[in-house]
């Protein structure tokens, strides 16, 4: 049997699968993407079955948002099972019947960004409750910030395993209840100070079952793989090679916390390797270190123009599959004799894939 496609229902809370649909192939506008920003979103398109149809109880209660996952299998074994790899886990958002195609199409999401519909405590806590990290790195910051998302009970749980709660510099809050801060917020603050990703990547467990790593990192990595450009069993197509300074800066004013003259501000510079581009950008909200930290990241991030590679596809077969090409993977891109690319091995990352239902993805790479 070769190796192909399978779609499944998972439960939200606990992972657990539920049932396989069966997908209508080549569906107009079914398409799928996930990424390390945690911004993912799929159309599935399901056609009904008239020897074994639903009924409306049991597609209210398969497909319910919010407390349901639409989950992409690949393998040779028809999905949820140790032996066949997710490539995607997306929570339910909302579904819609055609009864003229009697089929249903689900939109489904990332499941880190149901971290902006949680607060620090559910809505009936203390206004004075608060959250603070103390001197830990920024994956035990992210540790603690979601295991407080998830503690309060089962209904709050999620399938993650989260980074080790380890001891660093990151300090952060207090965050105060009052202030309707919610958990993506502050998973953002630290983002933007740390200069970190923060990825779920889903894998199988031993039933069947969905989990995610909380994977966090600047930036995250996942394995790799080495491609010789020239070769003909490549898997990739179409490559385009860019060099972007849109962005580059030689200076930069940070506006914190305040309005006008009162504003908090923090700059960095120093590096000046073109025209002088100095400039401004708003954190709203921080103030001192935390404004300085954000400050630095985002300049050093952007003192130099951007390579940017282009790749049209990557065509599943020949041995590669698509968890080649999935978040967080290395392309060690190997070219020599080109008269515009330098010679040598070019490191890209993985930061985001799209496809559909065939064996050509899109993957979205920047340098490593």
């Amino acid at each position: 049997m070769d190796p192909d496609w399978s779609i499944w229902v998972h439960d939200l809370k606990t992972g657990a699968p539920i049932a396989p649909l069966t997908v209508k192939l080549g569906a107009q506008g079914d398409s799928w993407s996930t990424g390390t920003s945690g911004n993912g979103t799929s159309t599935t398109t399901i056609v009904m079955d008239e020897e074994d149809p639903w009924t409306p109880a049991y597609t209210a209660s398969l497909l319910k948002p919010n407390d349901r996952m639409i989950v992409r299998w690949w393998g040779v074994n028809g999905g949820a099972d140790p032996g066949d790899a997710p490539m995607y886990a997306h929570k339910i958002e909302d579904w819609a019947y055609s009864l003229d195609g009697d089929t249903i199409t689900v939109t489904s999401v990332d499941l880190l960004g149901e971290t902006k519909w949680r607060m620090i405590g559910g809505a009936d806590s203390d206004k004075h409750l608060t959250l603070t990290v103390t001197n830990r790195t920024p994956s035990g910051a992210v540790a603690q910030v979601m295991a407080r998302m998830m503690q309060w009970s089962p209904d709050w749980q999620y399938p993650l395993d989260l980074p080790a709660d380890a001891p660093g510099t990151f300090k952060g809050g207090p965050w105060v209840f009052w202030e309707g801060r919610s958990m993506g917020e502050i998973l953002d603050e630290i983002r933007k100070r740390a200069g970190v990703e923060i990825y779920l990547r889903p894998y199988a467990t031993a039933s069947g079952g969905i989990r995610f790593q909380v994977r966090v990192g600047s930036p995250v990595t996942i394995g790799g793989a080495n491609f010789n450009l020239l070769a003909d069993e490549s898997p990739l197509s179409g490559i385009t090679y860019r060099v972007d300074g849109a962005q580059q800066v030689t200076g930069l004013l940070g506006l914190g916390n305040g309005t006008g003259e009162d504003q908090e501000t923090a700059h960095q510079d120093g590096t000046v390797k073109i025209a002088i581009r100095d400039t401004k950008k708003s954190f709203d909200d921080l103030t001192g270190d935390a404004l300085q930290e954000a400050v630095d990241t985002y300049y050093y991030a952007n003192v130099d123009p951007i390579i940017q590679w282009d790749i049209g596809a990557f065509t599943i077969g020949g041995g590669y599959e698509p968890e080649h090409s999935a978040p967080g993977r290395v392309f060690n891109v190997e070219l020599y004799g080109n008269p515009v690319i330098p010679d040598g091995v070019h490191t890209l990352r993985v930061i985001n894939v799209s496809g559909d239902n065939g064996p050509q993805l899109k993957p979205e790479v920047q340098g490593a």
